[in-house]
């Protein structure tokens, strides 16, 4: 089972996706056919996973140990 701990680790790698994925789109920028849109969309989803995981998770367990599974 996926620990509590990952599952924050996936958040925040979406987190940073999405926001170089604005930087992209701000200031026009293209890498080798990743478009900002593409960037942004990735880690929109991925978020909203991993958030949809994470509160499935806690509250299943509702157990004060949230970080030490």
């Amino acid at each position: 089972m996926i620990k509590n701990k990952h599952l924050l680790v996936l958040f925040f790698i979406a987190m940073i996706l999405v926001v170089i994925g604005a930087l992209f789109k701000i200031m026009h920028w293209e890498f080798a056919g990743i478009t900002a849109n593409i960037m942004l969309s990735v880690g929109l989803l991925s978020e909203a996973i991993v958030i949809v995981l994470l509160i499935l998770k806690i509250t299943k367990d509702n157990k004060s140990d949230f970080l030490n599974k």
